[in-house]
């Protein structure tokens, strides 16, 4: 049998090189805090001649606030700018980087923030890109009615299922707020990139019978972006309380979105200092998803309320590869 001592002995030196890295320096920026950004703003500054490709991502819109009957829909993702420029030594780019909004109003939390920056060159002139942040997910209260015929009524663009009670409500209606991308040499916009959920279930108690359909952002797990869906629950046992339980249930289906899965979050439920506690204030405006991503809808059981999950920071990510 073969000893590890003997394959790292045997094993060619050239052969254990990686050549799938991504050539250059790669820096990212987003704020990470739940209450303040970057003072002033970023500023990177070229130290050599080279190419800077500059990735802009706007927040991604949040959940919102519900007190006791009720569900809602989830945040739309931010829009995408991805932009190439050459620059020389001492050029600078400029930037902002957006916050989502906090997921403490009830009803809708409204649209987050944009990302952009701004650079100036010496040979390529001066401009500005931007991306705008996703519009917040709107939640209804109803103690009998069916939460599918509320936004139907309400304008949102739906599919019926089996009946006039059940069916799909995606995050869009007349006079929608879109996160457009400007002034890149690609531009996603998140008109086509928006959140959605499924009410298979004529009761807003039956939280089994919805499933949420959550965006997130061109440029992050795709080129377009990716879909993720998962169904809630309103079980009583430990791993599954109603309040606070759809951060642990996005996270296991994030898996499936990104080719280096990792364990998904325990911490699913209220009650205990080991907890996440969805049902009060710090799942609101506490950021627990990626740049960029549509924030979570609330899952109120009867008589307590839950904040839902506040949406992904913005972003932005320069890679500069020098001339030589």
């Amino acid at each position: 049998m073969a000893s590890l001592k003997g394959l790292l002995t045997t094993r060619n030196p050239a052969e254990m090189i990686e050549n799938n890295l991504e050539t250059g320096y790669i820096y990212a920026y987003t704020p990470g805090t739940n209450y303040s950004r970057f003072c002033n703003g970023i500023c990177w500054t070229a130290r050599v001649d080279g190419t800077a490709e500059i990735e802009i991502w706007g927040a991604g819109g949040s959940g919102a606030r519900m007190c006791c009957c009720g569900d809602g829909l989830p945040g739309n993702a931010g829009a995408y700018v991805k932009k190439t420029i050459t620059v020389e030594a001492d050029d600078t780019i400029t930037g902002f980087v957006g916050h989502s909004c906090y997921a403490h109003d009830l009803c809708f939390s409204g649209c987050s923030e944009y990302s952009g920056i701004c650079y100036v060159t010496a040979n390529n002139g001066n401009g500005c890109t931007c991306s705008r942040g996703g519009f917040g997910g709107k939640t209804m209260c109803t103690t009998g009615s069916s939460l599918f015929c509320c936004y139907r009524a309400q304008g949102f663009c739906y599919t019926k299922c089996n009946n006039n009670d059940c069916g799909l409500v995606c995050n869009v209606c007349n006079g929608h707020w879109c996160a457009l991308a400007y002034g890149g040499d690609t531009n996603k916009n998140c008109c086509g990139q928006f959140s959605c959920a499924s009410f298979f279930g004529c009761c807003p108690h039956c939280k089994c019978r919805f499933q949420q359909h959550v965006a997130t952002p061109a440029g992050l797990f795709a080129e377009e972006g990716a879909l993720i869906t998962f169904q809630k629950e309103s079980d009583s046992t430990p791993m599954s309380q109603w309040s606070g339980n759809q951060l642990f249930q996005w996270y296991a289906a994030l898996n499936l979105a990104t080719k280096t899965p990792r364990q998904g979050n325990p911490d699913a439920h209220c009650w205990r200092s080991t907890r996440s506690c969805g049902c009060y204030e710090m799942q609101g405006c506490n950021n627990y998803l990626p740049v960029g991503a549509g924030g979570l809808s609330p899952n109120p059981c009867p008589d307590v309320r839950d904040h839902g999950i506040r949406g992904g920071f913005g972003g932005v990510r320069i890679k500069f590869v020098p001339s030589s």
